[in-house]
């Protein structure tokens, strides 16, 4: 959709300030309206649907315009007209720029909140790991797979293992 051109949204100093904790937080290096387009990219897969918070956004300070792409802008717009009267009720607001302020801060609020679910593993904390890829890694030759796609199903097939020990454990 990134050929349907761009748009522009305003935003108060605070939400860019969020928008750029966020995106060096989850996308380091990332281009700011890039996390716009994960984060509903994520939303529309089912990722995480984003909830309402007893957030108060400050909305001191002028309006600095960021552009988008138009898809995340139809989006944005879709919200609105779906969530405004919710939005209107709990947070007080009366126009698309203001609801798009608490939006995007339930956005980000509701990506921390899964991401509490994660497991956050540095290959330097599993040497073991990183030993076992190697004598992995060996054995297949030029067929073996990057450390982070081995790592995940290495990872995965030990908590399969461990899931079925408690089933068994457990009757």
């Amino acid at each position: 959709m990134p050929s349907q051109g761009y748009s522009t949204i305003g935003l108060k100093p605070s939400i860019i300030s969020e928008l750029q904790r966020i995106t060096d937080l989850y996308y380091p290096g990332m281009f700011l309206p890039s996390t716009l387009i994960i984060t509903m990219n994520e939303i529309k897969r089912g990722y995480y649907t984003p909830e309402l918070y007893n957030i108060k956004v400050d909305l001191s300070g002028r309006y600095n315009s960021l552009t988008i792409r138009s898809d995340v802008k139809n989006w944005l717009e879709e919200n609105y007209k779906n969530l405004f009267d919710l939005y209107a009720e709990k947070y007080g607001i009366d126009n698309f720029t203001q609801f798009v302020s608490y939006f995007i801060m339930n956005l980000f609020q509701s990506k921390l909140e899964s991401q509490d679910q994660v497991i956050r593993l540095k290959a330097s904390e599993f040497k073991w790991l990183i030993q076992e890829y190697k004598k992995r890694k060996k054995q297949n030759g030029v067929q073996a797979v990057a450390f982070d796609r081995f790592a995940d199903e290495f990872l995965k097939e030990l908590l399969e293992k461990i899931n079925e020990a408690k089933k068994i454990l457990s009757t």
